[in-house]
């Protein structure tokens, strides 16, 4: 993740539903990663481009940065997509994963925009959504867990800009299964 996500190197995959898994998929290191310690609340956890032509921004950052994309399944970062089923891209530069890419649907009215959308790593994700209300932002996803993640909101600040809220599970809530 660019050393975006440095600890852990956690990614975005199989958000809030399958209509979202097309626009926020976490890459397969987030499905089993090491937990994220209370000392990262508050950093990046994750950058995510969503883009209306995914062809076309897979070429632009690879010309521009040198990443190197790799296509997988929305649903399971792990494998390509089977045939008609969502993509995602991952970003990759000297075999890491820099960022993601989602293709925009734009099907409901709160799906965010083209462009990038920042995830940021909070201690609780339904208190840091409380927070935001109270402080003028609007939620665009109400909280909602993410199988072998965490949990995920994605809320907009004052002036209207959405960033993605992530409380990543701990190992041994991954390991449970919860």
């Amino acid at each position: 993740m660019s050393q975006i996500i440095s600890k852990p190197r956690i990614a975005v995959i199989t958000l809030f539903s399958a209509v979202f898994a097309a626009f926020f998929s976490l890459p397969a290191n987030a499905q089993n990663a090491a937990p994220a310690a209370q000392a990262d609340n508050g950093s990046v956890w994750w950058n995510e481009l969503i883009s209306a032509n995914p062809e076309r921004s897979r070429d632009f950052y690879a010309g521009v940065i040198g990443w190197t994309p790799k296509i997988v399944a929305a649903e399971d970062t792990s494998r390509p997509p089977a045939a008609g089923e969502n993509e995602y891209t991952l970003f990759m530069q000297n075999g890491n994963e820099s960022a993601g890419l989602a293709k925009y649907d734009g099907k409901e009215p709160t799906d965010p925009k083209p462009g990038w959308l920042t995830y940021i790593q909070v201690s609780n994700v339904d208190d840091a959504v409380v927070e935001a209300l109270k402080k003028g932002g609007k939620v665009l996803k109400a909280p909602t867990d993410a199988n072998n993640i965490g949990r995920l909101a994605i809320v907009a600040d004052p002036d209207g800009n959405p960033f993605g809220l992530v409380t990543p599970l701990s190992k041994d809530s991954t390991a449970a299964g919860h």
